[in-house]
């Protein structure tokens, strides 16, 4: 085994023999990845996703391959983890690339930091490789944040980002993280947990004692049609109960482990305004999870007359009719 291992790139494998290649490819280009281990995940795949993984291991001595029963994105997660031996890990989707010049930056970085996470900027791809500007890929950069290269808490982070850009992506392929700080803190991913990064960001980010931003877009995240999440829109009263608890948990954890007011309540504010965003994107209104929609929670952590404007026509009209006037809303703009 070596003992050199800066990076370990954890790639969980299900059914994308279609993009495998490109991914690993655009891996394989970065300056300085055969200091590195590429761990591939084979999460039970029935079409050639596993042939394909294996004929990089055998080609690579830096790759290596495992095969699994499936168990979903984030048992997969876990046991890449579990199998890590790098100072660093991280979480690449297999349909996804990087780009390999700002990766190389984050190779070297790795091999001469001690930050409990690295963190970087995003972009969308279409399913050509073409660079695709969406709402969403706007929310992939780190806005706000110093350039100086100085490592900062992760609640100074998501404080300093929150109060410039109201967000803060939780996406768990903008960062790399010291493999014995997840350990230690025995940070691993819930399994069979859908949106799981948006549980398991916030927790890791919290406890972070350093975060070193690396001010370039370094992974490509490509939007494609038969993707997890338009799997889970084809039962989307079960969808939306899983946002609903996710959201919960989420107040649930700032408002017992955030002591310091000022950081608490920049995260409960922007916890509120993503979850009546939410409400509207995902339509939680139509379905049964409704009822466990904390209105006064929401209403009580806003901040900014918009925001509290919003809030208190939640609470006092009900999640049913907020949601459709912020449908209503959001289609007259698209007009």
């Amino acid at each position: 085994m070596r003992n050199d291992i800066c990076l370990s790139v954890v790639v969980p494998v299900y059914n994308v023999a279609g993009f495998l290649d490109k991914c690993l490819d655009s891996l394989l280009k970065a300056e300085g990845i055969s200091s590195t281990e590429i761990i591939l995940v084979d999460d039970g795949s029935t079409d050639e996703s596993g042939k394909i993984a294996d004929s990089y291991s055998e080609k690579y001595d830096f790759i290596s391959c495992y095969h699994k029963e499936n168990g979903g994105l984030s048992d997969a997660r876990n046991y890449g983890l579990k199998r890590a031996n790098g100072r660093y890990v991280f979480f690449c989707d297999s349909d996804d690339m990087i780009v390999p010049e700002s990766f190389g930056h984050v190779i070297r970085t790795a091999a001469e930091t001690d930050a409990d996470i690295l963190q970087w900027n995003g972009m969308c791809i279409d399913e050509n490789d073409k660079e695709k500007v969406t709402d969403y890929s706007r929310r992939l950069r780190h806005e706000g944040l110093p350039e100086d290269g100085v490592p900062m808490t992760g609640l100074e982070m998501l404080y300093k980002q929150i109060s410039c850009s109201k967000d803060c992506p939780f996406v768990v392929w903008l960062r790399a993280y010291r493999r014995d700080f997840l350990n230690g803190n025995e940070l691993f991913f819930e399994k069979g947990l859908v949106h799981e990064d948006e549980m398991w960001s916030p927790v890791v980010l919290t406890k972070a004692k350093s975060v070193l931003y690396i001010p370039e877009v370094v992974y490509q995240y490509r939007l494609r049609d038969n993707s997890i999440m338009s799997h889970v829109a084809s039962d989307p009263g079960m969808h939306a109960g899983v946002i609903v608890g996710i959201m919960n948990r989420q107040y649930e954890y700032y408002s017992s482990n955030i002591t310091d007011g000022k950081y608490g309540s920049v995260l409960l504010a922007h916890w509120a305004r993503k979850y009546m965003g939410e409400i509207s994107q995902f339509d939680l209104y139509r379905y049964e999870c409704r009822a466990d929609i904390p209105k006064y929670n929401i209403l009580k952590s806003s901040k900014g007359f918009k925001d509290k404007f919003r809030g208190l026509i939640l609470f006092v009209f009900g999640s049913g009719f907020y949601g459709r006037l912020a449908s209503l809303n959001k289609k007259s703009k698209v007009r």
